[in-house]
């Protein structure tokens, strides 16, 4: 067995378990940030819906060696939440400690508008921005010499500047970590540096309250745990450490779960041997096969399908949903897009919205944001387009 079958038949990353159902995903898939030029060859990977037969968790499990797939390149960003942000500012502020002693180390861009913020209303001046995340290839597995794979240098460095720094108190953002993170060693050695001293503070989706909203826009591929609050529960307090959580919801941005993991808090009274129950969790495969039928049924001869919104659900509706037939193309008018290849490559092209005639188009799937959505399909109609708005779950969009 080869180092790519190992990560495809990794354990669960929260019972350790290796037990699971699957659905596959695809043969040969590239990571969903994976906007090239067209000059340059794309990697592709085998990617599997897993769900662990023991605790129920749900993840994407892939012969692809990325120990923390993310973005491929740094031109594509994305924004993240900010609604929730003065609760972690009350959660830190309930750890008394001394924020004059204090230092801030951000562990991607993606934190750097948070530590900004906690800099700003704590009153802390050491506010280390450094995008340590940085893309994927940053973060596949190094061989020593003697052919043992250490861990990525970008986390030695991020260890090394919140070991080196001066001060007695440091908070650690990790946001959108665990989502990502495809080892068990790497989501060990992030938690286990939480201490007295050391306060992790950490933001991902809130997969639990995902699933209730009846849609699987959330699974792509660079996203490998799908992690219910109580999964998360199982694993710190298996490490022994204190944690406090909280969720946020809006209608802007997804439902967050939050917190601080810190032995400044003390231990919950979590069960660290038992893993929680698997009756309590939906199995995404099983739900993913319901909805790959529901769009070959409403995708027929002659449909013609533009998925607006090229980046993300876009592309996990084309990768992970969509019949081989379908007559699709992508649509998305990011510049940074522009002149850049697809991680997939659509029968009926990867096009611009703005200017595009979507008169022949039968259907269009609104897989951007709401409020994105809301200035685009005017454009559509203007451009002839009188068919189906639907969304990733091939539901009437409104």
């Amino acid at each position: 067995m080869n180092l790519n079958d190992e990560n495809l038949n990794a354990p669960c990353i929260v019972c350790h378990e290796v037990s699971s159902t699957r659905i596959l995903l695809g043969e040969s898939l590239a990571d969903a940030s994976d906007f090239r030029d067209p000059s340059s060859l794309g990697t592709h990977f085998r990617f599997e819906l897993a769900t662990c037969q023991n605790c129920g968790h749900n993840s994407i499990q892939t012969n692809n060696p990325c120990l923390l797939p993310t973005r491929k390149y740094k031109f594509i960003k994305y924004g993240e939440p900010i609604e929730h942000y003065p609760l972690v500012k009350k959660l830190l502020e309930s750890l008394n400690i001394n924020f004059s002693n204090t230092s801030i180390h951000a562990f991607s861009y993606k934190d750097f508008q948070l530590a900004n913020f906690l800099g700003d209303q704590l009153n802390i001046a050491d506010v280390n921005l450094v995008d340590w995340l940085g893309c994927s290839d940053d973060w596949l597995p190094v061989a020593s010499d003697k052919s043992v794979f250490i861990e990525p240098k970008p986390l030695k460095e991020f260890f090394a500047e919140i070991n080196n720094s001066s001060m007695v108190h440091r908070i650690v953002i990790v946001t959108r970590f665990f989502d990502h993170v495809a080892s068990q060693d790497l989501l060990r050695k992030m938690i286990r540096i939480a201490s007295p001293t050391v306060h992790l503070v950490f933001d991902l989706n809130d997969y639990e309250r995902l699933s209730t909203q009846n849609t699987l826009e959330f699974i792509w591929n660079e996203r490998r745990n799908f992690f219910h609050r109580i999964h998360l529960e199982h694993i710190i307090s298996r490490e022994n450490l204190g944690f406090s959580m909280f969720t946020f919801e809006s209608q802007e941005v997804s439902p967050t779960l939050s917190g601080v993991i810190t032995n400044r808090i003390p231990a919950a009274v979590v069960n660290s041997e038992r893993a929680p129950s698997l009756s309590a969790f939906q199995d995404f495969g099983n739900e993913l096969s319901v909805l790959r039928q529901r769009w070959k049924k409403e995708l027929t001869f002659g449909h013609k399908l533009a998925i607006i919104g090229a980046s993300h659900k876009g592309i996990s509706l084309a990768q992970f949903v969509l019949d081989s037939k379908a007559r699709f193309s992508l649509h998305d008018d990011k510049e940074a897009l522009k002149g850049r290849t697809p991680p997939v490559i659509p029968p009926l092209g990867h096009h611009s919205i703005s200017g595009f005639d979507f008169s022949q188009y039968s259907h269009a799937a609104m897989t951007t944001t709401r409020a994105n959505a809301q200035k685009i399909m005017p454009k559509l109609q203007d451009s002839g387009f009188t068919g189906k708005f639907l969304n990733f779950d091939c539901r009437l969009f409104n």
